[in-house]
């Protein structure tokens, strides 16, 4: 069986366009992730993991879609090559990784994924460090009028419950507010 796996880190993002891809290539049976990569813990990946049978071929749009470092990804492939799974990365020109060349070709693109995840992520703090060495706000500004009428309401004896759907925010927000 041909099987298909995508994934994307956030709701605000689409898998449309990794499924539409999977599809055109034959793929039966396609298992969709919205979550973040850094974690192996993923239903759709375990579902697809159980899933798969010997003489499957499990294909994949991008590497980083799988695994977000080599631990994962070698981890991953292991246990696929172990079951008699075929695993191919359309951006690794439909090698199966479970060859020996496709195996080599999969360990230094991963590493390289590892590592452009890590230059990302220092980079980001490297910029909060920045703004915040300078004196800029870092996060949301607070909201002085909502947070009246959510000490206003209280006073008036209304449940937190209550302010919080009337106002339209959390009730962490009304525990937040009132705590201050």
């Amino acid at each position: 069986m041909i099987i298909g796996y995508s994934r994307v880190s956030t709701k605000d993002q689409s898998t449309a366009v990794q499924i539409e891809q999977l599809n055109k290539l034959g793929c039966e049976k396609v298992f969709e992730d919205v979550e973040s990569g850094k974690s192996t813990n993923r239903k759709q990946l375990n579902e697809m993991l159980d899933f798969a049978r010997a003489g499957d071929t499990i294909h994949v749009m991008k590497v980083d879609r799988l695994a977000r470092n080599t631990i994962d990804a070698l981890t991953i492939a292991d246990k696929l090559k172990s079951k008699g799974v075929g695993l191919v990365f359309q951006d690794l020109s439909g090698v199966d990784i479970n060859s020996d060349v496709g195996r080599v070709i999969y360990t230094t693109i991963s590493a390289f994924a590892e590592m452009e995840r890590k230059r990302i992520l220092q980079r980001c703090n490297e910029g909060r460090a920045k703004a915040k060495a300078e004196g800029r706000h870092m996060g949301r500004r607070k909201n002085s009028e909502m947070h009246q009428s959510i000490k206003q309401l209280f006073s008036h004896g209304i449940a937190k419950a209550q302010i919080a759907r009337e106002l339209n925010v959390s009730r962490q927000t009304i525990y937040t507010v009132l705590k201050q």
